[in-house]
């Protein structure tokens, strides 16, 4: 009882340094003075940045947007920081080693997923500048926000736990590598068609039209008028495996507890969709909100699942 006390207020402690964290790294990055287009609203990053963001002007509508952001806001980062200090708590690595990988899956997860696909489909539609201060912004944060949750979880020193590993060749390595990519692919779609597109305002939003293809029109579509796109989120997929991979080799938990773990670094990502968004409806960020948490919880059960199954014997 009293380790879970204990947990739960290192959870909330380190809620308050990601929060503080935010707001240093949007101000350093510039983020307070960047103009907020409707491009920027379809990207989960972006949308993290809009609480500094200069969205309105009078003193009243700033303070009811302050007041509609801070439940949601508050619940991002608490989930946020569950998961990372569940990730340190049950964590083999110590030290530098440790707070090195946490910094390359955090910034990865939170920044580099999201902002490689905003450079391929919105960067012509956003200011000039933007998209490099969101980069920087979300390095900034991992950057202050490892290192003090390392900290706050008592895993600075220590020497690393023993576990039983058996070494994967780099043939099977490279295969469930690309296996899991090409997994990625189909959640991707099949969410955003089966979750995301049946939204009628969704489909008029994007596609200027509420007409609802079938799945297989709708991906013929893809294939023949965007064909690089299944290419680069194949490359997105490989991104989602290479970015969890750090976290897995690290704890020392069972095959099952690991793979909750994976899911819910992949899934909470999502939440920050439910931030308020004048930019952007409602009803559309929330069926995106579906469609990621639900692809993304899976992905990062399955990823595991596989990266596990020879990595570690795992009872």
């Amino acid at each position: 009882m009293k380790a879970v006390a204990v947990f739960a207020v290192r959870v909330v402690v380190l809620t308050v340094v990601l929060i503080i964290a935010f707001m240093i790294a949007s101000n350093v990055a510039g983020m307070a003075q960047a103009p907020v287009s409707s491009a920027q609203a379809a990207t989960p990053t972006a949308q993290a940045s809009l609480p500094s963001a200069q969205a309105v002007s009078t003193p009243t509508s700033q303070a009811q947007q302050a007041a509609a952001l801070l439940g949601p806001l508050l619940v991002y980062t608490f989930l946020v920081s569950a998961v990372i200090a569940w990730i340190i708590q049950r964590s083999r690595w110590r030290g530098l080693k440790l707070i090195a990988a946490l910094v390359f899956t955090f910034y990865g997860l939170m920044t580099c997923i999201s902002q490689i696909e905003t450079i391929a489909y919105l960067r012509g539609k956003m200011p000039p500048g933007l998209i490099e201060k969101l980069f920087v912004m979300g390095a900034i944060v991992a950057l202050l926000f490892v290192p003090l949750a390392v900290l706050i979880m008592g895993k600075i020193r220590g020497p690393e736990q023993p576990h039983v590993e058996r070494g994967l060749t780099l043939k099977s390595q490279v295969a469930r590598f690309v296996i899991l990519a090409l997994v990625y692919v189909v959640l991707y779609y099949l969410f955003g068609y089966y979750v995301a597109w049946q939204n009628p305002d969704l489909r008029l939003y994007y596609a200027g039209t509420m007409e609802l293809k079938s799945f297989y029109q709708q991906i013929l579509s893809v294939v023949t008028g965007t064909p690089w796109m299944l290419p680069f989120q194949f490359g997105r997929g490989l991104l989602w495996v290479l970015f969890a991979y750090p976290v897995i080799r690290m704890l020392n938990t069972r095959r099952i507890e690991t793979a909750g773990i994976v899911a819910a670094l992949f899934g909470v990502g999502s939440f920050v969709l439910l931030l308020p968004n004048p930019l952007m409806p409602a009803s559309i960020a929330h069926s995106h909100f579906w469609e990621t948490l639900g692809c993304d919880l899976l992905l990062g059960a399955i990823v595991s699942w596989v990266l596990t199954a020879d990595a570690r014997l795992i009872a």
